[in-house]
């Protein structure tokens, strides 16, 4: 059994898995296996992902949720990290990871992300709303998190049944919110990825800013699965 299975869900992502596999695979921490869950790429992506050494699983039915999920059920680590397919992970970021795995009680970690892109307004925006947000929102026992940085302990992650299937969006956010009735969770400033702006760019940070206080809403107030589509993996 490895200590860590990263979890990658893609879909015809080809032009920007490899760099972050390559990113994975340049960690100072060794032990552990990256799990790609393709969901049907017809770009090449799982011929990619299995040369550069990943496990391939295939995963048809669409969905943030659907996806990490089975890729934790084929997993064999203690942790279950998450990362997405156009993401940078530093070589320091496994081993960060994994330390806080090692006092006891520790359920989840969780860590900011900051833009592939050098524009200000993308590196401005990003610490505003998974860094500095976040670490005031955690001081009151909710938890804003980032889809491409994230770990769980596999028991814990088990225990509460992984990501609620029905969210279409805000998945990576509830579960966290979830899980910390099983333990500790940790939001820690110094564990972070690079992660593309790409989506922003093309839908613009006004409306995906109110789209996803409309999740919020739904699923934190109405008590609802939030079930606007959103683009299909990151």
């Amino acid at each position: 059994m490895v200590k860590v299975s990263i979890i990658i869900p893609t879909l015809n992502e080809a032009k920007r898995l490899p760099r972050c596999i390559e990113s994975i695979r340049n960690q100072i921490f060794k032990d552990f296996e990256i799990i790609v869950v393709d969901s049907g790429s017809e770009d090449g992506t799982p011929e990619i992902a299995r040369r550069m050494g990943a496990k391939v699983i295939y995963e048809p039915k669409l969905g943030f949720a659907v996806a990490k999920n089975f890729g934790a059920s084929e997993a064999s680590g203690e942790i279950f990290v998450f990362t997405d397919a156009d993401s940078l992970c530093p070589p320091d970021w496994l081993s960060k990871i994994a330390a806080h795995f090692e006092r006891k009680g520790v359920v989840a970690v969780l860590g900011p992300i900051k833009p592939l892109e050098r524009k200000l307004h993308h590196q401005v925006i990003f610490d505003l709303t998974t860094n500095l947000v976040p670490r005031l929102t955690a001081m009151f026992g909710f938890y804003v998190a980032q889809a491409p940085n994230q770990a769980f302990r596999r028991s814990a992650f088990e225990k509460v049944h992984g990501y609620d299937e029905r969210l279409r969006m805000l998945e990576d956010n509830e579960l966290p919110n979830r899980i910390k009735k099983a333990g500790t969770v940790v939001f820690d400033k110094t564990i972070w990825t690079y992660s593309s702006a790409r989506r922003f760019e093309k839908e613009g940070y006004v409306k995906a800013t109110l789209r996803f206080l409309g999740a919020y809403w739904k699923i934190y107030f109405q008590k609802k699965a939030a079930a606007e589509e959103y683009p299909l993996y990151r």
